[in-house]
Formats: structure tokens, sequence, C-alpha cells
């Protein structure tokens, strides 16, 4: 009975965690895929060093004053954003694969854009994180943030690699 007190107090802080937990794990599952499709197309190291840049950069140069505005603007309103600018560059990372016309400097163009938009969302997550749990249950939903953002870096390149050895077996190909 206590237990499921304590999940009805952090139900609006599950719902959050939950949806950023799946967000990251399919932003990181494309950024994994789009490494490895870069590397297959240019053939070079630089190449996949510049997308790398382009991916980490801005969130790194823009995170304090995007922390700072982020603690002052409307965080679920900037969540949303940064979710939808997310979905429609993996959207338009799928419709120019699809149509044969992805190349990289697209890449470069689209992970910046998300980067930026990651130096936004991180610190109104975070906050909002704070403003919806109860004081008694925050090391708790701190525990639960940092275990499903370490689940998204170690599962990514193993469901990536997984696929890849699924394909090969049946000889599918890329």
């Amino acid at each position: 009975m206590k237990q499921l007190h304590k999940i009805k107090e952090l139900q609006s802080f599950l719902i959050l965690w939950g949806s950023q937990a799946v967000s990251s794990f399919g932003t990181a599952m494309t950024n994994f895929a789009l490494i490895i499709w870069a590397y297959k197309q240019q053939g070079t190291v630089s190449s996949i060093t510049f997308l790398s840049v382009c991916s980490y950069l801005p969130s790194i140069l823009f995170c304090f004053l995007a922390g700072t505005l982020a603690d002052s603007w409307n965080k679920k309103k900037i969540m949303l954003t940064c979710d939808f600018i997310a979905a429609l560059g993996t959207f338009t990372v799928f419709i120019l694969y699809s149509t044969d016309s992805l190349r990289i400097w697209h890449l470069y163009v689209i992970n910046f854009i998300l980067s930026f938009m990651n130096a936004f969302q991180n610190p109104a997550s975070y906050v909002a994180v704070s403003l919806i749990t109860p004081k008694e249950h925050l090391i708790r939903a701190s525990g639960m943030q940092a275990l499903s953002n370490s689940l998204v870096t170690i599962i990514t390149p193993t469901c990536h690699c997984s696929s890849c050895l699924w394909r090969n077996q049946n000889n599918f190909t890329d």
C-alpha cells in the first residue's frame, strides 16, 4: 500500500521521466545510426568528427545562457518545442534518406540545430522535475534520471549492433 502511495505521488514525474527517456533513446539511436551512415558515405574520420562537433558544441556553448532562459520561461513549452523540432529533424532526415537526397552537410546542419535545442531542453527538464516532484522524492527522481541516461548511453550502440548482426545473418543489406 505504501509503494502504491509513492507511485501516486510520483505520477507526474514518472510521466515526464518516461517520455523524456523514450525521446532520449530515439535521439541517441538516430544519432548513432547517422554516424555509421556518414562513415559509410565519406569513409573518413574527419567527417564523423565534424558531425560529433555539430552534435555537441552548440549544447556546450549555449548551455549556460539556455539554462538561465529556461529557468524564466515556460518549461513545458520549451520541452514541447524542443521535442517537436527534434522530431522534425528526424523526419527531415528520413525524407531525405528515402528520396536518396541525404548528404553529409544536411546532417551537420540538422545536428547543429538539434544540439542547440538540447541546450534548452535539458535544463528545462531538470527544473520541471524539481517543480513537480515532492521534496522527499527528489533523490529518487534524480537517481532514476541518471539511470535512464546511463541506460540510453549503454543500450544505444548495443541495439544498433544487434540489428546489424541480425541483418547480416539473414542476408539483408543496408
